[in-house]
C-alpha cells in the first residue's frame, strides 16, 4: 500500500509506524514509542553532482559496513550507497524520532590527499527532517550534514517493514563549509542535491 506524503510527513510517518500489525509499542510517560531494529537506508547520488565530484577528483568512499555500487540511469552515472540501520524509535505523542546507522562516507581529494570522514548517520524525524553525522570518528563532534525533503516521498508498508522512498537529500551550509575546508576546494555549497534517499526499516 503506497501513500504520498504531504508537508505533514512526520505525522503520517509516525502514524504509519504505529498502525502496523504486530508492532510492539512501549508506553512511556510521553506516549507510545515504536522501536526500529533494521534494515538499511540507501542513498543514490544525483548524476549531476556525481559528475562534479568526479571531475574535481573527489571520491566519496564507503566506510564499512556501508556499501556502494554504480547505478546507470537515464541521466547518467550515480553511486548507490547502503547504510545498515542499527536502531531507532518514533514517539507517537511528540512525533520526535530518529534512525541510527552504522558505516558512513569518507570524502577523498585525489589531488592533495585531504579527507573528511562522516560516520554513524542519524536521521532526525521532526518538523525539519535532517541527517547528522559524527565528524572524523569523533562521536562528540556531530553536525547536521543533510536536509531531507519529504514533500514528494512515498510510503510503502509491508508489515513488519516500512519503506519511505524518494526523499530528496540536500547539503547543509555546515556540511558544505566542512567539505570545502577539509578537502581544500570551494565548490560545495548549501542546497546542492546530493541524491535521493530510501529508508527500509524493520519494526522491532
Amino acid at each position: 500500500m503506497k501513500i504520498r506524503i504531504t508537508r505533514l510527513a512526520p505525522v503520517l510517518l509516525a502514524g504509519l509506524l504505529l498502525v502496523l500489525p504486530g508492532t510492539a509499542a512501549a508506553t512511556t510517560s510521553s506516549g507510545s514509542t515504536v522501536h526500529l531494529n533494521g534494515t538499511r537506508t540507501t542513498l543514490t547520488t544525483n548524476p549531476a553532482t556525481t559528475g562534479v565530484l568526479v571531475s574535481h577528483g573527489i571520491l566519496p568512499l564507503p566506510v564499512g559496513p556501508a556499501t556502494v555500487a554504480p547505478h546507470f540511469g537515464d541521466h547518467g552515472l550515480s553511486l548507490r550507497y547502503g547504510f545498515p540501520i542499527t536502531g531507532g524509535r518514533v514517539n507517537a505523542t511528540t512525533l520526535a524520532g530518529y534512525i541510527n546507522h552504522s558505516g558512513g562516507l569518507r570524502f577523498v581529494n585525489l589531488a592533495n590527499g585531504h579527507t573528511l570522514t562522516l560516520t554513524n548517520f542519524r536521521i532526525r524525524i521532526s518538523a525539519h527532517p535532517g541527517l547528522t553525522a559524527a565528524v572524523n570518528g569523533d562521536p562528540s563532534v556531530r553536525v547536521r550534514i543533510l536536509n531531507l525533503d519529504l514533500s514528494h516521498a512515498m510510503v510503502d508498508k509491508n508489515p513488519p517493514t516500512v519503506k519511505v522512498s524518494n526523499v530528496k537529500a540536500t547539503l547543509t551550509r555546515t556540511a558544505a563549509s566542512a567539505l570545502n575546508g577539509a578537502l581544500g576546494v570551494s565548490f560545495f555549497s548549501k542546497g546542492i542535491t546530493l541524491g535521493t534517499a530510501q529508508v527500509n526499516a524493520h519494526i522491532g
